[in-house]
């Protein structure tokens, strides 16, 4: 046909021409609205395209007094459906609580070992390496006043947050383990053993088990001296000893109260828990 009279005087050429092969494509966003439907013209399809574009729409909307489910993460390559995104490594992250640097003075710290903790009182920090948390002494634990560092330590068993879980039960048993810390410990050991039965008394299991884990360490060091505060640990070890994931390591402790605490020991540890047999027999 001919061309248009204002492309050809606005470029020079007829423009419909190069155009022709390409007719215009209607916008189609989630219906399918033919072009004669919003012209108003008639067409022998439009109720059958009508109909269609209100199924599709019945089908995407929820039904009335439910929501829509979103749709699920799809698993990496290399891992099956099934494993979903929880088995990734870093999952296991997402249990570690971690303490709010922006919290307020009040709730900021639990225990007084947070708050030395956090006004740098302990010489030590953390070492994050690769795989495992290490701490790192600015100070030799050797050449340490241990009172009040132990004593601290010991009130940080309670600790739930990190990193002040971690770095109070890092630094007790460290200091513990010093060549010169069983001699600091001894005269430490009235001051201590409360702070451990906190520990032992919280449903926390975490905290649960690192004061098992503290009194066991502290029962290695000093030996005989923890004789005289058996009882009251072992008793609250004792309430927990039904739980499976629990009992091996109460056992463990209880045997290490005997094994480095002598006769005397054995004969306070029969008397809370009956069913107790020695490990020399």
């Amino acid at each position: 046909g001919v061309g248009c009279v204002n492309c050809s005087r606005a470029f020079g050429a007829p423009l419909c021409r190069l155009f022709a092969n390409f007719p215009p494509q209607p916008l189609l966003f989630k219906m399918n609205i033919p072009m004669h439907a919003k012209s108003g013209a008639s067409a022998p399809n439009s109720a059958v395209g009508a109909a269609r574009n209100r199924s599709t729409i019945q089908e995407s909307a929820p039904a009335k007094g439910t929501t829509k489910k979103p749709a699920e993460a799809k698993a990496p390559m290399g891992r099956s459906g099934s494993a979903g995104w929880s088995d990734l490594p870093s999952s296991r992250l997402k249990s570690v609580k971690c303490a709010d640097p922006f919290a307020t003075k009040a709730n900021q710290f639990k225990t007084k070992f947070g708050s030395v903790y956090n006004g740098g009182g302990i010489p030590c920090r953390l070492n994050h390496g690769a795989v495992n948390i290490k701490l790192q002494w600015s100070t030799d634990p050797m050449e340490l006043d241990y009172d009040p560092l132990l004593v601290t330590c010991a009130e940080g068993l309670c600790e739930t947050e990190h990193p002040y879980a971690f770095a109070s039960r890092a630094c007790f048993g460290e200091l513990l383990a010093a060549d010169s810390g069983p001699d600091k410990a001894v005269p430490l050991v009235p001051r201590i053993v409360p702070s451990i039965r906190a520990a032992l008394v919280s449903p926390n299991k975490k905290v649960f088990e690192g004061g098992v884990e503290a009194a066991q360490q502290l029962s290695q060091a000093v030996g005989e001296a923890l004789n005289p505060h058996i009882n009251v640990l072992v008793v609250q070890m004792n309430k927990r000893s039904s739980d499976k994931q629990l009992a091996g390591k109460i056992l463990s402790a209880i045997q290490s109260f005997e094994e480095y605490g002598g006769a005397d020991a054995f004969k306070v540890i029969k008397s809370k828990v009956p069913t107790y047999c020695s490990i020399y027999i």
